[in-house]
Formats: C-alpha cells, sequence, structure tokens
C-alpha cells in the first residue's frame, strides 16, 4: 500500500494497513492496497489505442476488436469469509477476475497445493484470469532480520545457478524453486505472474526522481530490501523458470508506482555488481517481463472522477514513454489496484458518486485502452460506516460478522459495478463504433460489441469540473434501432432500463456525471 508519498500520509488513517492483511500470511493482502503519487493529468481518450506501440497482452489488433478485458478485484482478508465465499461474491457483483498472493512461507507452511482447490473453486463462480503475485519468502530463505516483515526482504541465494546441470531447477536458488513449486501447482489457473508488490514503494516521493539516471539502491526499497540488480535478477529468475514449465505463461513488474523505477528496471541486468551486461548477464530487465503491473489512486490528485481517470492515463502515458525511449517490446498493461473511497475522510476526496463514476469510467476507459484488466481495491469497507479513506473502498459494506454471503449489502460502487459487469460481460472494445459516435466536446463515450452479438453496448457520460460531480450534456447518438438506456443502479431492477428510440438516424442521451449505459435491442 502506497500512502506515503507526497506527505499526503498524515491525512490517511493508518488503520488502511490493517487492510492489507492476507488470508495467505502475507501483510500486503491478497492484493494489499497502494496508492500512487501521480499528479500529472492528460486529456481523456487521447490515446484510444494503446501508447508507443505497447499493445496488452491478448490486446488485439488495433484497428479490431479489443480481446477479453477483467473487470478484477482485491479480496482482502476479512475473519470469518473463505476464499470460496469472496469469489461467489465478487461474481455478485459484476466481478470475473481476482488479484491474489501465493507467498512461499505460506505455502512451505500449509503445502504448494493448499490453494488448488480454491482456485477451481474460483473457476466455477465466474473468477477467472486470475493474477498472482509472488513475494514472502519463507523465513528460512529470507534475508530479513529476526523480526522483520518477511515480505519487505528479498530472498537469500539469488545469484545461485538457477538451474543444475540435467537443466532441473537448482534447490539452492530458492526463489527459483518457490516459483518453480509454485506454478507447477497452478499453472493450469494463473497466467500471470507479478513479481514482488510494489518493490519501489518509498515514504518520499523525491528518492524516486534520480531513478532515471542512477539505480535504485537497497537502502531506498524499504519493502524490497534490494537493489535494482536483485529486482532484475528476480524478474529473470521467475521468467526462465516459469516459461520452461509454462510456456503461455506471462510474468509481471509488481505493482509499480514510479516510472523511474521502470526505468531503471529497462536499463540494468542482474550483474549485482553495477547492472551492466556481459556474457554471464546478457540482457536488461526489458527481457524479462511480458507486462506492466501499476497501481494507481485518484485520492492522491484531487478531483472530480474525470479528473481521476486522467490521472490513471497520465501515469499510464509516463510508463509508456519509458517503454518507448528504450525501444522496448510490446508489453501487457494491467493495474492490479485502483479504488476511490464514498466517503470524505480530512481533506481526501470521496462521497458515493465519486467513487461509482470513477470505476465504470476506469473500468471503460481501461478498456479501450486495451488494458488486460483492472482490479478494484477492494471488496469490502474496512467497517461499517468505514473509518479510513481506504476502507472505503468497497464493493459491499464491512463483511465482518455477516451471517451467509446472502446477507451482504453492496455499496453505491458495488451496484454499478453489478450493473457494469451484467452489460459488459465479455464484450469487446469496438474502436471503429467508438470513432462513428461522433461525440461533442465536453462528452465522453465508448462503443463496445456485445458477447456472442453483433449488437452494441455503449457507455457515455458528461465530464465535470472542478472537484463536484457536475456534468452535464447532450448527445445524438447513430443509430438505426432502438437502444435500453441503463442507470447505475439498474442491475437493483433487474437490470431494466428505458427504450430510447431513433430519430432521423440518431438517438438523444440527456448525459450527467454519472454514467449511462446504452445496449443496442
Amino acid at each position: 500500500m502506497r500512502i506515503a508519498a507526497l506527505g499526503l500520509i498524515a491525512s490517511v488513517s493508518l488503520a488502511v494497513l490493517s487492510l492489507g492483511c492476507s488470508s495467505k500470511g502475507s501483510t500486503s493482502g491478497t492484493g494489499g492496497g497502494g496508492a500512487t503519487s501521480s499528479t500529472g493529468s492528460a486529456p481523456s481518450g487521447s490515446m484510444s489505442t494503446g501508447t508507443a506501440g505497447q499493445t496488452g497482452a491478448g490486446g488485439g489488433n488495433p484497428s479490431g476488436l479489443g480481446e477479453h478485458f477483467s473487470h478484477g478485484i482485491n479480496y482482502g482478508y476479512v475473519p470469518g469469509i473463505s476464499d470460496e465465499q469472496s469469489g461467489i461474491l465478487a461474481n455478485r457483483a459484476g466481478i470475473d477476475s481476482a488479484r491474489l498472493a501465493l507467498p512461499e512461507g505460506f505455502l512451505e507452511t500449509w503445502g504448494y497445493d493448499i490453494e488448488v482447490a480454491d482456485n477451481q473453486k474460483y473457476i466455477q463462480n465466474g473468477i477467472i484470469d486470475n493474477v498472482v503475485f509472488l513475494n514472502g519468502p519463507s523465513a528460512a530463505h529470507s534475508t530479513a532480520p529476526q523480526g522483520g516483515n518477511l515480505d519487505f526482504y528479498i530472498p537469500q541465494n539469488l545469484y545461485e545457478p538457477i538451474f543444475l546441470g540435467d537443466g532441473s531447477v537448482n534447490p539452492q536458488n530458492y526463489w527459483a524453486l518457490y516459483v518453480s513449486k509454485t506454478v507447477t501447482t497452478y499453472k493450469d489457473y494463473i497466467k500471470v505472474w507479478s513479481v514482488w508488490n510494489e518493490p519501489d514503494w518509498v515514504s518520499d516521493y523525491n528518492v524516486t526522481l534520480g531513478w532515471s539516471q542512477s539505480p535504485p539502491t537497497k537502502d531506498q526499497l524499504p519493502r524490497f530490501n534490494g537493489s535494482i540488480f536483485d529486482y532484475v535478477r528476480m524478474l529473470r529468475i521467475t521468467s526462465e523458470v516459469a516459461k520452461k514449465i509454462d510456456p503461455q505463461a506471462k510474468v509481471a513488474v509488481g505493482g509499480l508506482g514510479y516510472a523511474t523505477f521502470l526505468s531503471a528496471v529497462l536499463r540494468y541486468t542482474d550483474n549485482p555488481v553495477d547492472g551492466s551486461v556481459t556474457a554471464e548477464y546478457p540482457s536488461t530487465g526489458e527481457h524479462w517481463f511480458d507486462v506492466v503491473d501499476m497501481h494507481f489512486y485518484p485520492v492522491f490528485s484531487p478531483g472530480n472522477s474525470d479528473g481521476g481517470v486522467d490521472g490513471f492515463l497520465a501515469q499510464r502515458d509516463d510508463f509508456a514513454k519509458v517503454l518507448s525511449a528504450a525501444s522496448a517490446s510490446p508489453k501487457g498493461w494491467l493495474v492490479t489496484e485502483t479504488g476511490a473511497p464514498h466517503a470524505t475522510f480530512g481533506s481526501i476526496q470521496g462521497s458515493p458518486e465519486y467513487a461509482r463514476n470513477y470505476y465504470v469510467k476506469v473500468m471503460t476507459v481501461a478498456q479501450r485502452e486495451r488494458m488486460m484488466g483492472v482490479h478494484w481495491f477492494m471488496l469490502s469497507d474496512g467497517a461499517t460506516p468505514p473509518t479510513d479513506t481506504f476502507g472505503a473502498m468497497g464493493l459491499y459494506q464491512s463483511l465482518s460478522g455477516i451471517p451467509t454471503v446472502d446477507a451482504a449489502v453492496k455499496t453505491e460502487t458495488g451496484v454499478a459495478s453489478t450493473t457494469l459487469g451484467h452489460a459488459l460481460a465479455d464484450a469487446r472494445f469496438d474502436p471503429d463504433a467508438t470513432t462513428a459516435l461522433g461525440l461533442p466536446s465536453g462528452v465522453e463515450g465508448v462503443a463496445f460489441q456485445r458477447a456472442g452479438s453483433t449488437k452494441k453496448a455503449i457507455v457515455l457520460w458528461a465530464r465535470a469540473t472542478g472537484l463536484a460531480e457536475n456534468g452535464m450534456a447532450m448527445a445524438q447518438i447513430p443509430a438505426s434501432g432502438a437502444f435500453t438506456a441503463l442507470d447505475w443502479d439498474a442491475s437493483t431492477k433487474g437490470d431494466q432500463g428505458t427504450t430510447l428510440t431513433p430519430a432521423a438516424g440518431k438517438i438523444s442521451v440527456s448525459l450527467t456525471s454519472s454514467p449511462t449505459i446504452l445496449l443496442e435491442n
């Protein structure tokens, strides 16, 4: 969880840290939370087919329909709620993917197959294309001092040979052995393996400014406690081992917040001396990963939900620029943490309208940008009522103490996520139909082709100004037949909406900051 950037930690309750406790024994959570410090902005829609030649893994031909997009979730840990129940509740909220943690310490303690049954249940319950972040070496394998947080220290023996002479994994390279056993066990359920969680976390953003010229050092990375050369080494080990076991596996950098850290990954090899290229260390980090996994939270850039999406795109653009400057091969794009609070604490922006509008907009825009998916933080609030910013981002009110999953109560964000999930279930981004919308200034919109059909789904909204969710506009949409207009809460009304009939080949739609979903009849 990246809450210290830009000096905002004082205004965010430290109680948020308790939300990162994982049911797998990881303090960073089954997707533990985080916030970046990005303050930039970019015109919404400025990069509708990806940036600098980077398309999502499976992102499709930029001139054709997009591919599957994951509406994902970080479960978090709630005592009394099982992993299977979390999957059921996520699916009921329109979610179809999850970000999971499988720390080595947990697997070594309970057995590597401990989560196989849960992963089978996830798929049965519609939670697919899941992502795992690899971290948490066992105490016996960690470089952590006595009593140190195992999630914040790299493993020992990284520079032992990865393979033995017979091609088998070297058991003395602890990270290689962990990756081998984990991928072998879960390769049928997981295709993206993210290396660590927020290795670039810092308490002072200014530290990151020098990373575009100098290598991040062990002392500068308090939640990794290794150098950039060590991180590239872990990417290399993960890539070589995982792809030997499963050639379709994809390796991701682990929930980054700073483009300067990615720049360093692209510049240096795993040479522990200076990161230079040698016969033993022939490739920079660019060679060892397939997916950029980033984290972004709009609360660190005050504004309305449109400003939040602009900041999201600006951070993506910052990452894309360093990829382009390094002439990197195309990478997939994945956001494994983002979220917005439905309540206000101190000076941090938050309201039910802000949170649900940001959810629908960021999911819609990310799919337009051909990302692989976005994982929301998180499944449920930390308490009812919530007591801090990050504890007010749930799709459900606190699940603590509920007698059954049927007793769970959705927040407005959860209602909106359900509506969007139903409307866009496996829909594919349609760039030609999006261009054909011909939207006026101040109106945002994305068109999709619905699953198993040639019929369209269109998500539209009016951009707002300042801090308020105050957008208002009219749009004329080309149409040869009727559409059904759904409001954010249509999922509470049996997915029923208002029929809009075209006149002179167009339908008129009155828009606000709250997105409207149009489904072609």
